[in-house]
């Protein structure tokens, strides 16, 4: 998991390469993560996020644009891993 200052170093460099994968690696970056850094003001971005119902996406922008989307499922819960307990990337049961 990657830590708090971490995430703000990498927003803060504007890489969009680096910050889009640093945000689709759910095992560094959790949506308890991305609500925090919504509060957080000095790194450069803005973080919002729309719950869509059975998913929550969160958008993250900057002067230049946008830089990166990630979503969560609602229901279930996250491993360790990043990997959600009961839906795939697509919103299929696992079996």
């Amino acid at each position: 998991m990657a830590k708090v200052s971490t995430i703000i170093k990498v927003l803060r460099e504007g890489n969009k390469e680096a910050i889009k994968a640093l945000i689709a690696d759910r095992s560094q970056v959790n949506q308890s993560k991305l609500r925090f850094l919504m509060s957080v003001e000095d790194h450069g971005c803005t973080i919002t996020e729309d719950n869509m119902g059975h998913a929550t996406w969160y958008y993250i922008k900057n002067e230049n644009g946008n830089l990166a989307t990630q979503f969560f499922w609602n229901e279930g819960f996250y491993h360790a891993s990043g990997h959600h307990s009961t839906l795939d990337e697509y919103g299929n049961l696992l079996k």
